[in-house]
Protein backbone atom coordinates (compact mmCIF):
# COMPACT_ATOMS: atom_id res chain seq x y z
CA UNK A 1 0.00 0.00 0.00
CA UNK A 2 1.30 3.62 -1.20
CA UNK A 3 1.84 6.19 1.72
CA UNK A 4 1.97 10.02 0.14
CA UNK A 5 2.26 12.60 2.55
CA UNK A 6 -1.17 13.62 3.04
CA UNK A 7 -1.81 10.36 4.41
CA UNK A 8 0.92 10.24 6.86
CA UNK A 9 -1.44 13.01 8.39
CA UNK A 10 -3.23 11.70 11.44
CA UNK A 11 -7.27 12.00 11.24
CA UNK A 12 -7.49 14.84 14.00
CA UNK A 13 -4.79 17.14 11.79
CA UNK A 14 -6.92 16.08 8.29
CA UNK A 15 -10.07 16.98 9.89
CA UNK A 16 -8.74 20.55 11.17
CA UNK A 17 -6.53 21.06 7.84
CA UNK A 18 -10.35 20.57 6.20
CA UNK A 19 -11.95 23.23 8.29
CA UNK A 20 -14.64 20.75 9.95
CA UNK A 21 -13.00 20.61 13.26
CA UNK A 22 -10.94 23.62 15.38
CA UNK A 23 -8.31 22.96 17.33
CA UNK A 24 -9.38 23.02 20.90
CA UNK A 25 -12.41 20.55 19.93
CA UNK A 26 -9.50 18.09 18.84
CA UNK A 27 -7.19 18.62 21.84
CA UNK A 28 -10.79 17.72 23.58
CA UNK A 29 -11.48 14.86 21.76
CA UNK A 30 -8.05 13.61 21.85
CA UNK A 31 -7.92 13.76 26.09
CA UNK A 32 -11.30 12.12 26.54
CA UNK A 33 -9.94 9.16 24.07
CA UNK A 34 -6.46 8.95 25.87
CA UNK A 35 -8.96 8.94 29.14
CA UNK A 36 -11.29 6.11 27.86
CA UNK A 37 -9.60 4.55 24.42
CA UNK A 38 -11.33 3.71 21.57
CA UNK A 39 -10.76 5.19 17.95
CA UNK A 40 -10.81 9.31 17.54
CA UNK A 41 -13.01 9.20 14.56
CA UNK A 42 -15.95 7.44 17.17
CA UNK A 43 -15.24 9.78 19.62
CA UNK A 44 -15.54 12.79 17.95
CA UNK A 45 -18.71 11.87 16.41
CA UNK A 46 -19.88 11.21 20.27
CA UNK A 47 -18.71 14.25 21.42
CA UNK A 48 -20.59 16.02 18.76
CA UNK A 49 -17.59 17.89 17.46
CA UNK A 50 -18.01 16.59 13.45
CA UNK A 51 -20.61 14.20 11.87
CA UNK A 52 -19.89 10.74 10.46
CA UNK A 53 -20.95 12.25 6.66
CA UNK A 54 -18.77 15.65 7.32
CA UNK A 55 -15.93 13.39 8.65
CA UNK A 56 -15.87 10.84 5.41
CA UNK A 57 -16.55 14.16 3.18
CA UNK A 58 -13.51 15.77 3.85
CA UNK A 59 -11.20 12.73 3.99
CA UNK A 60 -12.45 11.74 0.91
CA UNK A 61 -11.28 15.43 -0.62
CA UNK A 62 -7.95 15.44 1.43
CA UNK A 63 -7.17 12.39 0.56
CA UNK A 64 -8.72 12.07 -2.73
CA UNK A 65 -10.36 8.54 -2.03
CA UNK A 66 -13.44 7.27 -3.38
CA UNK A 67 -16.81 7.18 -1.06
CA UNK A 68 -18.97 4.30 -0.57
CA UNK A 69 -22.17 4.02 1.32
CA UNK A 70 -22.15 0.67 2.53
CA UNK A 71 -25.94 1.14 3.42
CA UNK A 72 -26.42 1.09 -0.27
CA UNK A 73 -23.83 -0.89 -2.52
CA UNK A 74 -24.51 -4.23 -3.46
CA UNK A 75 -22.16 -6.78 -2.06
CA UNK A 76 -22.78 -10.27 -2.13
CA UNK A 77 -22.77 -12.26 1.57
CA UNK A 78 -19.63 -14.17 -0.10
CA UNK A 79 -17.34 -11.04 0.76
CA UNK A 80 -17.37 -12.05 4.48
CA UNK A 81 -15.08 -14.75 3.05
CA UNK A 82 -12.35 -12.07 2.35
CA UNK A 83 -11.37 -11.26 6.01
CA UNK A 84 -12.66 -12.84 9.31
CA UNK A 85 -14.98 -11.01 11.56
CA UNK A 86 -12.66 -10.11 14.04
CA UNK A 87 -10.31 -8.27 11.63
CA UNK A 88 -13.42 -6.45 10.72
CA UNK A 89 -14.06 -5.59 14.39
CA UNK A 90 -10.32 -5.03 15.40
CA UNK A 91 -9.78 -2.24 12.71
CA UNK A 92 -13.09 -0.86 11.92
CA UNK A 93 -13.02 -2.23 8.22
CA UNK A 94 -15.39 -3.71 5.41
CA UNK A 95 -13.92 -6.15 2.97
CA UNK A 96 -15.39 -4.78 -0.96
CA UNK A 97 -13.85 -7.14 -3.14
CA UNK A 98 -10.57 -9.42 -3.95
CA UNK A 99 -8.25 -9.14 -6.94
CA UNK A 100 -6.79 -12.70 -6.26
CA UNK A 101 -4.58 -12.79 -9.37
CA UNK A 102 -3.40 -9.39 -8.84
CA UNK A 103 -3.42 -9.94 -4.80
CA UNK A 104 -5.28 -6.76 -4.41
CA UNK A 105 -7.60 -6.64 -1.44
CA UNK A 106 -10.36 -3.68 -1.00
CA UNK A 107 -11.81 -2.56 1.77
CA UNK A 108 -14.23 0.35 2.90
CA UNK A 109 -12.83 2.32 6.59
CA UNK A 110 -13.59 4.96 8.56
CA UNK A 111 -9.94 6.18 8.78
CA UNK A 112 -7.60 5.92 5.29
CA UNK A 113 -4.86 7.44 8.11
CA UNK A 114 -4.70 4.49 10.11
CA UNK A 115 -1.74 3.06 8.10
CA UNK A 116 -0.84 0.81 11.15
CA UNK A 117 -3.88 -1.11 10.94
CA UNK A 118 -4.05 -1.25 7.05
CA UNK A 119 -0.27 -2.32 6.97
CA UNK A 120 -0.74 -5.04 9.40
CA UNK A 121 -4.14 -6.60 7.02
CA UNK A 122 -1.59 -5.99 4.14
CA UNK A 123 0.91 -8.43 6.12
CA UNK A 124 -1.55 -10.70 7.16
CA UNK A 125 -3.63 -11.14 3.94
CA UNK A 126 -0.68 -10.92 1.65
CA UNK A 127 -2.41 -8.19 -0.36
CA UNK A 128 -1.91 -5.12 -1.35
CA UNK A 129 -4.95 -3.02 0.03
CA UNK A 130 -7.37 -0.07 -1.57
CA UNK A 131 -8.88 2.10 0.36
CA UNK A 132 -12.37 3.57 0.28
CA UNK A 133 -14.13 6.15 2.82
CA UNK A 134 -17.36 5.26 4.80
CA UNK A 135 -18.95 5.76 7.86
CA UNK A 136 -18.24 3.92 11.25
CA UNK A 137 -21.57 3.26 11.77
CA UNK A 138 -22.13 1.90 8.02
CA UNK A 139 -19.35 -0.71 9.18
CA UNK A 140 -20.87 -1.48 11.92
CA UNK A 141 -24.26 -2.17 10.22
CA UNK A 142 -22.63 -4.33 7.31
CA UNK A 143 -20.62 -6.43 10.19
CA UNK A 144 -24.53 -7.09 11.64
CA UNK A 145 -25.66 -7.46 8.77
CA UNK A 146 -23.59 -9.90 6.73
CA UNK A 147 -21.33 -11.41 9.32
CA UNK A 148 -24.35 -12.00 11.50
CA UNK A 149 -27.46 -12.33 9.81
CA UNK A 150 -29.04 -9.12 11.87
CA UNK A 151 -31.04 -7.14 9.93
CA UNK A 152 -30.12 -3.29 10.15
CA UNK A 153 -31.27 -0.01 8.59
CA UNK A 154 -29.07 3.29 8.91
CA UNK A 155 -30.98 6.51 10.10
CA UNK A 156 -31.72 9.52 7.85
CA UNK A 157 -28.79 11.57 7.35
CA UNK A 158 -27.26 14.38 5.31
CA UNK A 159 -25.92 13.00 2.12
CA UNK A 160 -23.15 14.82 0.13
CA UNK A 161 -26.13 15.41 -2.68
CA UNK A 162 -27.96 17.37 -0.46
CA UNK A 163 -25.06 19.57 -0.16
CA UNK A 164 -24.66 20.14 -3.72
CA UNK A 165 -21.40 18.34 -3.33
CA UNK A 166 -20.38 15.78 -5.66
CA UNK A 167 -17.83 13.09 -4.37
CA UNK A 168 -16.37 10.22 -5.82
CA UNK A 169 -18.24 7.12 -5.23
CA UNK A 170 -16.83 3.44 -5.09
CA UNK A 171 -18.02 1.95 -7.95
CA UNK A 172 -18.85 -1.88 -7.05
CA UNK A 173 -15.79 -4.16 -8.38
CA UNK A 174 -14.03 -1.22 -9.46
CA UNK A 175 -10.94 1.06 -8.10
CA UNK A 176 -8.06 2.64 -9.70
CA UNK A 177 -8.38 0.69 -13.21
CA UNK A 178 -8.23 -2.67 -10.89
CA UNK A 179 -10.78 -5.16 -11.37
CA UNK A 180 -11.50 -6.42 -8.18
CA UNK A 181 -14.21 -9.21 -7.67
CA UNK A 182 -16.19 -10.41 -5.29
CA UNK A 183 -16.03 -13.83 -4.41
CA UNK A 184 -18.16 -16.79 -6.25
CA UNK A 185 -21.80 -16.50 -4.87
CA UNK A 186 -23.22 -18.85 -2.64
CA UNK A 187 -25.97 -21.15 -3.62
CA UNK A 188 -29.16 -20.05 -3.56
CA UNK A 189 -31.08 -20.18 0.26
CA UNK A 190 -33.69 -22.85 0.31
CA UNK A 191 -37.61 -21.72 -0.01
CA UNK A 192 -39.05 -20.85 2.98
CA UNK A 193 -41.58 -23.86 4.57
CA UNK A 194 -44.42 -23.63 2.40
CA UNK A 195 -46.72 -24.68 5.34
CA UNK A 196 -45.85 -20.47 6.47
CA UNK A 197 -49.13 -17.93 5.65
CA UNK A 198 -47.57 -15.41 3.42
CA UNK A 199 -48.83 -12.95 4.97
CA UNK A 200 -48.41 -13.31 8.55
CA UNK A 201 -44.70 -13.61 7.25
CA UNK A 202 -44.78 -10.30 5.41
CA UNK A 203 -45.74 -8.98 9.17
CA UNK A 204 -43.51 -10.06 11.10
CA UNK A 205 -40.54 -8.99 8.85
CA UNK A 206 -42.79 -5.54 8.71
CA UNK A 207 -43.08 -5.31 12.61
CA UNK A 208 -38.78 -6.74 12.96
CA UNK A 209 -38.04 -3.91 10.98
CA UNK A 210 -39.63 -1.34 12.97
CA UNK A 211 -37.91 -2.67 15.87
CA UNK A 212 -34.76 -2.71 14.75
CA UNK A 213 -35.32 0.94 13.67
CA UNK A 214 -36.55 2.37 16.91
CA UNK A 215 -33.81 0.39 18.61
CA UNK A 216 -31.36 2.03 16.22
CA UNK A 217 -33.16 5.61 16.83
CA UNK A 218 -33.19 5.47 21.04
CA UNK A 219 -28.95 4.19 20.71
CA UNK A 220 -28.27 7.10 18.41
CA UNK A 221 -29.89 9.51 21.00
CA UNK A 222 -28.54 7.84 24.06
CA UNK A 223 -25.15 8.19 22.15
CA UNK A 224 -25.84 12.02 20.99
CA UNK A 225 -26.65 12.74 24.88
CA UNK A 226 -23.59 10.82 26.21
CA UNK A 227 -21.46 12.71 23.49
CA UNK A 228 -22.94 16.40 24.68
CA UNK A 229 -21.93 15.40 28.25
CA UNK A 230 -18.31 13.97 27.43
CA UNK A 231 -17.55 16.99 25.13
CA UNK A 232 -18.78 19.58 28.08
CA UNK A 233 -16.72 17.80 30.62
CA UNK A 234 -13.46 17.72 28.38
CA UNK A 235 -13.89 21.42 27.45
CA UNK A 236 -14.12 22.66 30.90
CA UNK A 237 -10.71 20.29 32.15
CA UNK A 238 -9.23 22.24 29.26
CA UNK A 239 -10.32 25.84 30.37
CA UNK A 240 -9.28 24.50 34.04
CA UNK A 241 -5.46 23.05 32.94
CA UNK A 242 -5.02 26.47 30.37
CA UNK A 243 -6.38 28.66 34.39
CA UNK A 244 -9.12 30.49 32.51
CA UNK A 245 -11.43 29.27 34.42
CA UNK A 246 -10.96 27.85 38.31
CA UNK A 247 -13.17 24.46 39.33
CA UNK A 248 -14.73 26.36 41.67
CA UNK A 249 -15.73 29.26 39.89
CA UNK A 250 -17.38 27.05 37.50
CA UNK A 251 -19.32 24.65 39.82
CA UNK A 252 -20.78 27.85 41.36
CA UNK A 253 -22.02 29.07 38.10
CA UNK A 254 -23.31 25.37 37.35
CA UNK A 255 -25.02 25.55 40.58
CA UNK A 256 -26.70 29.11 39.92
CA UNK A 257 -28.09 27.68 36.49
CA UNK A 258 -29.36 24.85 37.70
Amino acid sequence: MTTSSSKRKRLGELLTDAGVLDPTQLQAALAEQKKWGGKLGRTLVEMGFVDEDSMVRALSRQLKLPVVDLDTVNLPATVTHILPVDFCERYGVFPLGVDVRGKQLQLATSDPTNVTALNEIAFKTSMKVQTAVATGSSIDRAIRRLYYGEQTQASKTATPQRFGVQEPTYDEGEMSGAKLKPLAAQPPAPPADAGLDPMAEIELAAREAEIARLKDRIGSLEKQSEGQVRALRALVELLVESGLISRDEYLKKSNRSS
